[in-house]
């Protein structure tokens, strides 16, 4: 869907100036066409809501022209309005009540064209959301102010709680065993027929291609087996091909040689044995390593726990959820780990290498990350209020909304990083570099910039001071 960016960023201006009116008023219009929403809202300060529905608005409308950036950001926003309970039903009223602010606040520059604007931008950002909350089919979002109707309240809470009922899990395909113990020759049959298909297929190949396919389909489907399959079962038939290649090697041939030592097929059965319980041997480490972590919860410095994330990341084993507060990590090595919504409140990652990691959505407040590298890490609506990030490497980093209040950023590289609708109040960014970063002028006003260099690459001047 093409959208009129340029409409939706005038008339987004003119709501700026009463943001915070804005967002109340939303809510008032949501509240009052359906009141059915306010335990959504019963345990939440409503005045940081309204806070995060203006920075959403704010990053939507400043990235309507780098979609590229906005998608996977709006998919994670959706991901997690499904943990708030937040369903697909719920997307009309609200698109209701965002259209009747915008018209309330706009007035007599709300026209046609612009209310149009707006409801083409609200379906395509319902449809990422719904995207990143596993939602494939799409809601018939937004109606025309004038059809809201406070529907019976017991009747819209049954069909919510209906279509909030839990999808029954996929079950794997059952994968088919390699040898199987009837005596019907039905394996052999169907790799007979594979082989036949593949031909037909590939008929029009050379020889050697043809061959190479079959050959290639022949491998994967053996190898798929060993792994579906249990030890005793592999072990038996190695052991039965041993004894086959052992009778039907010649006498005098290199191979009878090798095959007569008498510990030959113990040593065969115990070589696909450790391969085969390889995978399992793995989960152990994985285990052992995770009850590392978590043996050393209330433990500040604990080397092992450091070791241990580092070879579970490795391994590319995800660390979401992550809770090591107060830890101590100073230069730990997880580049493009997976810390999204961890909780490293008050942690000390000082000179830690996390470049490409994700920690969208995690807890930093007061934590140490002076000379970290966070190149092209993903920090989205993080909470990242008074964290020490002097001179560390945030270029190309996704701030998009995080909460950098009074964080100390001074030094820090921020060339190229995306700060669209973050909070920058009382943050120190003396001698930052912020060229070509994506952040607007008015949400580094409430900055300190002595010394930094702008997004455009020009050097802060204190417009107060008179030249």
């Amino acid at each position: 869907m093409s959208l009129n960016v340029e409409l939706l960023e005038q008339s987004f201006e003119k709501v700026k100036p009463r943001a915070d009116e804005f967002a109340a008023s939303f809510y008032e219009n949501l509240f009052a066409a359906h009141p059915e929403f306010k335990p959504l809202f019963a345990k939440i300060d409503i005045k940081i809501q309204q806070k995060k529905l203006i920075n959403a608005l704010v990053l939507v409308v400043e990235n309507l022209r780098s979609p590229e950036a906005l998608e996977p950001v709006l998919n994670a926003l959706g991901g997690r309005h499904i943990g708030y309970g937040v369903i697909p039903k719920y997307y009309d009223p609200v698109g209701d009540a965002l259209l009747m602010a915008f018209e309330q606040y706009l007035q007599q520059d709300w026209t046609p064209e612009v209310k149009l604007a707006w409801t083409e931008a609200y379906r395509a950002i319902t449809a990422l959301m719904l995207k990143g909350a596993g939602v494939e089919t799409i809601p018939n979002v937004v109606r025309d102010e004038k059809e809201v109707t406070l529907k019976n309240t017991s009747a819209t809470q049954t069909q919510l709680i209906n279509e909030s009922q839990p999808l029954p899990p996929q079950t794997e395909q059952h994968k088919k065993p390699l040898v199987s113990l009837k005596l019907d020759g039905e394996v052999i049959q169907k790799m007979l027929s594979k082989i036949t298909d593949s031909y037909q297929q590939f008929q029009g190949r050379s020889f050697i291609q043809r061959l190479g396919e079959v050959l290639k389909g022949i491998l994967e489907t053996f190898i798929d087996n060993f792994w579906a399959q249990p030890a005793w079962l592999v072990a038996s038939v190695s052991a039965i091909l041993f004894l086959v290649i052992y009778v039907g090697a010649d006498d005098n041939s290199l191979l009878a040689e090798i095959l007569e030592g008498a510990d030959a097929l113990s040593l065969v059965v115990a070589l696909v044995l450790f391969i085969k319980e390889a995978p399992d041997r793995r989960k152990q480490f994985h285990y052992q390593a995770w009850s590392t972590i978590d043996a050393a919860h209330d433990v500040k410095v604990s080397y092992a726990r450091i070791l241990a994330l580092q070879d579970l990341n490795e391994d590319n084993v995800s660390l979401r959820g992550l809770d090591a507060p107060g830890a101590e990590l100073v230069d730990i090595n997880l580049p493009g780990a997976n810390l999204s919504q961890a909780n490293l409140n008050k942690s000390d990652l000082s000179n830690a290498n996390l470049s490409h990691a994700n920690l969208d959505n995690a807890v930093l407040s007061h934590a140490k990350l002076s000379g970290a590298n966070l190149s092209y890490a993903k920090l989205s609506f993080a909470r990242l209020n008074k964290v020490n990030f002097s001179s560390a490497d945030l270029s190309s980093a996704n701030l998009i909304c995080a909460d950098l209040k009074q964080a100390n950023l001074s030094g820090a590289i921020l060339k190229n990083a995306s700060l669209s609708g973050a909070n920058l109040e009382g943050a120190y960014l003396t001698g930052a570099n912020l060229k070509d970063a994506k952040v607007s002028v008015s949400e580094l006003s409430g900055a300190f910039l002595e010394g930094a260099i702008m997004p455009d690459g020009s050097k802060y001047s204190d417009p107060k001071i008179s030249t």
